[in-house]
């Protein structure tokens, strides 16, 4: 869940409350449900964390080569209409579950406190021109020529088929519900409460690392002092009260719980995700 602000200024808590979701789901009933016992298999501790459900998803690896495909047919439909868009650089040591579970990193604690890193600030940028945004994403005055929704729209279009695209979100809706899931879970509440202990011992007051992340009084340009101090603390005790690989693994239980109610549909999606990326490598090919 982003601050309610908007702003990108601290770490995001980055999934939004699916409560009402999960029961369209079909995967809560809006009714307690057993809480799912632990796979004592699940490797947790390695990094990049990988978790049930991304078994169903693009890797990292093919979501870059979609990425290029569709950066290479944007690029093809603006030469079209006359402009010359960038190549970008290429996507590189992807971590799509990097900080799911907040803060875990003592040396970037220390360093920017609850604020994103360095390379994912937006620096100041000029303005595009007016004729290249219409042609990009057809706002603005669109002439005649530009598709609609513009060259970004085309570019999706004629590479991302519907089923491709729902798989992946219906995979990444999944995962923001085992995540919303997880927060209830007494293991997750437990080392949360534990914790909050650690970190009153301190000299911080918070209920929850969620609480922590998202205080109000971090939402400055630079970190200041107090961040840090906080920053630190949380890190140090989350790996005290073992918070990051308890939540991993009440997570995964739910996620294992979401696959097996859902296997044949989740199947059939990773289908449409092996065509779209085989597709995506064929067009790389042919530039």
């Amino acid at each position: 869940m982003a601050s309610d602000d908007g702003g990108t200024r601290t770490i995001r808590d980055r999934f939004v409350p699916l409560a009402a979701a999960a029961c369209l789901l079909s995967l809560a009933a809006c009714a307690a449900e057993p809480e799912p016992p632990l796979d004592p298999g699940l490797r947790l501790d390695q990094r990049p964390l990988v978790l049930p459900l991304d078994a169903y998803h693009a890797s990292p690896e093919e979501e870059a080569v979609v990425l290029r495909a569709r950066t290479e047919l944007f690029r093809g439909c603006m030469a079209r209409l006359g402009f010359t868009a960038p190549t970008g650089a290429p996507a590189t040591g992807i971590d799509r579950n990097h900080e799911r579970y907040l803060l875990e990193d003592e040396r970037l604690a220390r360093t920017r406190g609850y604020h994103p890193s360095e390379a994912s600030r937006a620096g100041p940028q000029r303005a595009p021109d007016p004729g290249y945004l219409a042609a990009a994403n057809g706002t603005g005055r669109p002439g005649a020529a530009v598709p609609p929704g513009g060259c970004e729209a085309e570019a999706h279009d004629r590479l991302i088929p519907v089923p491709a695209a729902e798989a992946m979100r219906r995979v990444t809706d999944l995962k923001g519900w085992s995540w919303e899931r997880s927060l209830s879970d007494s293991r997750v509440t437990g080392v949360f409460a534990a914790w909050s202990s650690c970190m009153a011992r301190l000299g911080h007051d918070y209920p929850t690392p969620r609480a922590a992340n998202n205080d109000v009084a971090f939402r400055t340009d630079r970190p200041t002092p107090r961040e840090i101090a906080t920053a630190v603390a949380d890190v140090r005790c989350k790996r005290q009260t073992d918070v990051v690989r308890t939540w991993a693994a009440v997570e995964a239980a739910y996620q294992q719980q979401a696959i097996a109610r859902h296997l044949d549909e989740l199947r059939e999606g990773k289908k449409a995700i092996t065509s779209l990326v085989a597709a995506s490598r064929a067009i790389a090919r042919q530039r």
